[in-house]
């Protein structure tokens, strides 16, 4: 019987129909999962810098802040979402978020400046990103690298400020310049 698929040329010559037969079988034993590149999170991981050539990622630092797998599937999956919304608040916060470093609050104008009398120079344009979390000083000037990318153009960045989160005294943080104390 011809093979429906065949055009109708090829269809009544045997020779066809049992290559047709052939390639049906052979292509069925082939897991095609591999093949589906952007479902992110079933690529292999060996994929993922290929991925975020793609999409711009791999010259932003955001890149390197990644640290897991996991971090580096997120920041693929909502790289169009970050780019469309770059220069906005949201866009600070959520890198921060897909990045692990968690939650975050911004401080803008004139609450990031606590002389604001003494103070003769414009502060509308300041922020200071108050972390959840303490960051290594590494990590602090990547994060600082991602924040000039994200951020408005006309803000500047005054401090990444996390001394609300206490570095406990068990040995994890060590007095060798890994850490600040609080804010970078």
């Amino acid at each position: 019987m011809a093979d429906p698929m065949l055009p109708p040329a090829l269809a009544g010559d045997e020779r066809f129909t049992l290559l047709c037969e052939l390639l049906d079988q052979s292509l069925a034993k082939l897991d095609i999962n591999t093949m589906l590149v952007y479902l992110i999170d079933l690529v292999q991981p060996k994929l993922l810098p290929h991925l975020a050539d793609q999409f711009s990622l791999l010259d932003e630092a955001a890149w390197q802040l990644a640290e897991s797998e996991q971090a580096k599937r997120n920041l693929i999956k909502n790289a169009i979402e970050l780019h469309r919304f770059k220069g906005t608040p949201w866009a600070i916060r959520e890198v921060i978020r897909l990045l692990g470093f968690g939650e975050v609050s911004l401080q803008e104008g004139p609450a990031t400046q606590p002389d604001i009398e003494q103070s003769k120079k414009p502060i509308w344009p300041l922020y200071r990103v108050i972390l959840k979390r303490p960051l290594t000083n590494d990590q602090a000037v990547l994060l600082r690298r991602v924040l000039l990318s994200v951020a408005p153009a006309r803000c500047r960045l005054v401090s990444l400020d996390y001394q609300t989160v206490a570095i406990r005294y068990n040995a994890v943080a060590r007095y060798d310049g890994q850490y600040n104390h609080g804010s970078s």
